[in-house]
């Protein structure tokens, strides 16, 4: 595992990157950084490790002012410029990559708007919370939405009507926005996801 500080727009941005065997790579963007959220999330972590066993290499990082990242979190549109940085450093470092996009919670609302500003290769959103989502004319290609059954924060007949014309496959787990007791389906779905629409397995 390689510890990198990336520029980014509000100062240096801790990331970390697992190199993998294949021509993917994947961001994931972590949760709320205002209620504990940082890339070493139990589920960023999870996710990470899970994918990067699959090949990918895969890349985690703090948003500003979260961890060894400068800066002062905003906790709103403003990480997307975080995330658009580590994006174009990514695509720098390996231009034959094939770049997916993964966020969770406040990550997965991150994710989703990143994707209307970069060329993503495909796109997964977990448990994304109603804040700044703005309806698009376009689908999302390669796009996998998971919601959770008894989600605290994320309403799940609003959120999924919401992507219904937006991502390819949206998943529902009997679970809490945590996914407390559901994290191995939470992994094998996302693993399942990967295996079909980008390593042909």
């Amino acid at each position: 595992m390689e510890s990198v500080l990336v520029s980014g727009p509000a100062g240096k941005l801790e990331t970390s990157l697992q190199a993998g065997s294949v021509d993917s790579l994947v961001i994931i963007c972590h949760p709320h950084p205002h209620f504990g959220g940082s890339m070493d999330d139990r589920i960023v972590v999870a996710l990470s490790e899970s994918l990067n066993e699959l090949g990918a290499s895969v890349i985690r990082f703090n948003f500003r002012g979260v961890g060894r990242s400068e800066g002062r979190s905003e906790g709103d549109r403003a990480e997307v410029s975080d995330a658009a940085a580590i994006f174009d450093w990514a695509s720098l470092r390996h231009p034959n990559h094939k770049i997916i996009i993964c966020g969770y919670s406040f990550g997965a609302s991150i994710s989703y708007d990143l994707a209307s500003k970069r060329c993503v290769g495909g796109i997964v959103l977990i448990a994304p919370p109603p804040i700044f989502l703005e309806k698009r004319s376009k689908s999302l290609k390669e796009s996998l939405l998971i919601l959770a059954s008894r989600d605290q924060f994320v309403p799940v007949e609003p959120t999924e009507s919401f992507f219904r014309d937006i991502c390819d496959s949206i998943q529902l787990l009997e679970d809490d926005h945590f996914f407390t007791n559901t994290l191995d389906e939470l992994l094998k779905t996302v693993r399942d996801f990967f295996k079909e629409r980008f390593f042909g397995i």
